[in-house]
């Protein structure tokens, strides 16, 4: 039985109120959950009480359980008066038993949650205690890291679904499926049932069936029986698929998904479960993700991004979700960061069917209090991620904090083994630090540096922010007015970095909007496209993965995201789109602007071809020709070119400064600009393309010139 929908909330801003004073109290209002409450128009630090009256008819030997799927970030929770429990944490669900405090007909269920403020100065942003990572903390969310204004629009607020559900007195209250693949291609399938019984101890059998659930394959099924004690009991059974259907990538293979059925059986009860899960296999040759990673015995390279999809988990449903990852596919993404947070089963499960890997951080982000008290807490809730996330084949990486600062050889060591501890199958990456997160060109001076690989062989953030369109910009302002001439203190709060925009990257503003619109997004565009193909040109020699920052903004603002938070893509989206493509060709540009003449340079170095897939194309076409922006050609050359499986390879080399070669400028070619494209085509397939854009500029002055004779 659902509880969605119209509930009454109070404020209660001095945190006074009690459940017997707040019954009473006036000042009432409706709302329909479940919700954050910044999204009711609330933007509001602290405490809210929340009530429901609901009718219910309890079953007889059936045991009454309240379940809350999500609440941010205190909460506490009282049914016909009697108090039931509390909660801390934002992400996890949990649960009540409630069956001694329900009654047959009218029943009162009141909520106080509290998402409170961290004193400025004292607490927070150095010694935090919350464990909610980018949502009370970071440089993408409202107020950015401003220390007066860096923890408005607060997400509190019962953000998911509550529920009434019954059980008999011997229940399943979670089923944990960990597949892992051996030798001869079989999979050994380990099956934790936990079983919670509120009765005397008893004898049950259990009943377990794996069955292909999205594909056609080989279903297995198994029953033993067991003692059951009074509490909580984790069973435990090993099942063999003999030829299982593997979980890929999309770039790699099928989706192939299967489901876990367990059934109970006891003299007093039955029961049943059902989870959803994937065998598949993901390892890494060292100790940490600057390993070579392999998928299922294959090599495998990481492209991807980090998300943070929203500032309110309660807005993010099955729409904005599928929208998300149709944005991901299409720029050819199999992987994902899920970014210092915990988001919604309904993403992960989303990323399951695509396939598309996901690189889970735990909700800490930057720096925390050293305390016993919170390393016991930040512990239990990064056993409650794992545990709540497990089944999801897309999940190949537990990671521990993002940028710790002074958590990093403390907490985080203690976060790391538990990790270690809770999943010892999957890859547990203690930290993301800036070791891997280089910024050239928006940090540091000169995204040329990328040329050097920074942060390699893994680098899991990179990039540059730009501004969304102009119409977006102006309605993020209360006042548009501000959106031009800019009002900078409104664009600080937006999330804008003005030292970054003016001093190292130089953005121009223009004279109105959309020119700094546009000069911002092409210069995202330019970094992003650099950065990536560098990196993407030098796998495994020595790179092994590569993450941009960041994917969608998750408020309206201006952040290093390629999609604004309507889901439009800037044109850095465009070089997220061509760097990522699995099989990638990729020119070795030698500069921008060009002037024709009787000694030039080469357009181009070098032509080669990425290619990520394990198949290899054979008597693929290459085509590269340069346009103007009427689309005529002006010079164009087709190859042949076998490209190897996994592999990289030079299709063309040009020489610099050569008359005779083909890939010089025409000496009177008009000024403008100018394209060079290059498709690749197999089977009349295309399966990979690029562009790079020039200036050709008037012939003026005298050129360099060697005299070789």
């Amino acid at each position: 039985m659902k509880l969605t929908g119209t509930w009454k909330y109070k404020l209660d801003p001095e945190d006074g109120e009690t459940p017997e004073s707040v019954e009473k109290a006036s000042g009432w209002k409706e709302t329909v959950l479940p919700k954050n409450w910044y999204l009711d128009g609330l933007d509001y630090t602290g405490t809210v009480w929340y009530f429901r009256r609901f009718e219910y008819q309890p079953e007889e030997e059936l045991e009454t359980l309240l379940r809350f799927h999500g609440v941010d970030y205190f909460a506490s929770v009282w049914l016909n008066g009697a108090k039931v429990g509390d909660h801390e944490g934002y992400f996890q669900s949990f649960e009540f038993n409630v069956t001694d405090f329900v009654t047959e007909g009218e029943n009162d269920l009141l909520v106080r949650v509290n998402s409170p403020e961290e004193a400025p100065g004292e607490v927070w942003p150095a010694k935090k205690k919350l464990v909610k990572g980018i949502f009370n903390h970071h440089d993408a969310r409202p107020g950015s890291w401003d220390p007066d204004r860096g923890q408005e629009k607060n997400t509190g607020g019962i953000w998911n679904e509550v529920e009434i559900e019954e059980k008999p007195e011997q229940y399943i209250s979670g089923i944990r499926v960990a597949p892992r693949l051996i030798e001869g291609g079989e999979a050994v399938i380990r099956v934790k049932v936990k079983v919670k019984n509120q009765g005397h101890q008893s004898r049950a059998d259990l009943d377990i069936e794996l069955s292909p659930d999205n594909f056609t394959g080989e279903k297995v099924r198994d029953n033993f029986s067991a003692e059951l004690e009074t509490g909580e009991n984790t069973l435990e059974e090993t099942l063999r698929i003999s030829d299982p259907g593997l979980w890929w990538t999309w770039d790699h293979g099928d989706q192939n998904l299967y489901e876990c059925l367990v059934g109970l059986r006891t003299e007093e009860a039955e029961d049943e479960c059902r989870e959803r899960f994937g065998v598949r296999e993901l390892a890494l040759t060292g100790e940490d993700a600057n390993s070579t990673w392999t998928l299922n015995g294959r090599r495998f390279f990481p492209r991807g991004s980090n998300i943070i999809p929203t500032q309110w988990l309660s807005e993010y449903g099955e729409d904005m979700i599928e929208e998300d990852v149709e944005l991901m596919l299409e720029a050819n993404l199999n992987t994902i960061r899920v970014h210092a947070h915990v988001n919604r089963e309904e993403f992960y499960r989303a990323c399951d069917e695509a396939g598309i890997l996901v690189w889970q951080d735990f909700a800490l982000q930057w720096s925390y209090e050293e305390s016993d008290e919170f390393y016991k807490n930040a512990v239990a809730q990064l056993r409650d991620m794992i545990e709540q996330l497990y089944n999801h084949p897309s999940i190949g990486v537990w990671c521990c904090h993002n940028e710790p600062s002074v958590n990093e050889n403390t907490l985080d060591d203690v976060l790391y083994d538990a990790a270690r501890e809770e999943d010892p199958l999957r890859v547990v990456e203690h930290h993301s630090d800036f070791r891997d997160h280089p910024y050239p060109g928006w940090y540091l001076d000169d995204y040329g540096k990328f040329e050097a690989l920074p942060g390699a062989p893994f680098v899991n953030e990179f990039g540059a922010q730009a501004l969304p369109d102009a119409d977006h910009v102006r309605g993020m302002f209360a006042d548009p007015d501000d959106a031009w001439p800019p009002d900078w203190e409104a664009y600080s709060f937006h999330d804008f970095q003005y030292d970054q925009t003016f001093n190292v990257a130089r953005i121009d503003t223009g004279d109105s909007l959309e020119a700094f619109v546009e000069n911002s997004q092409q210069y995202q565009y330019d970094l992003l496209k650099f950065a990536i193909e560098k990196y993407r040109k030098n796998r495994y020699d020595p790179m092994v993965g590569v993450l941009q920052f960041m994917f969608v903004d998750c408020w309206p603002s201006i952040t290093w995201s390629v999609v604004d938070y309507r889901r439009e893509p800037k044109k850095g989206y465009e070089a997220l789109k061509l760097g990522m493509q699995p099989v990638l060709p990729t020119f070795e540009i030698m500069r921008k602007r060009l002037q024709p003449g009787e000694m030039s340079f080469a357009i181009f170095g070098d032509l080669k071809v990425v290619n990520d897939l394990h198949e290899e194309f054979q008597n693929s076409r290459i085509t590269i020709y340069l346009e103007d922006e009427s689309a005529r050609e002006h010079i164009a050359e087709n190859k042949t070119v076998d490209i190897p499986a996994d592999g990289v390879v030079t299709v063309m080399e040009t020489e610099a400064g050569l008359l005779e070669d083909k890939w010089v400028l025409p000496r009177e070619i008009e000024p403008g600009t100018y394209y060079l494209r290059v498709k690749i085509e197999h089977d009349g397939e295309i399966i990979g393309k690029n562009v790079e854009r020039f200036e050709i500029v008037p012939k003026e002055g005298n050129q360099f010139k060697i005299d070789m004779g």
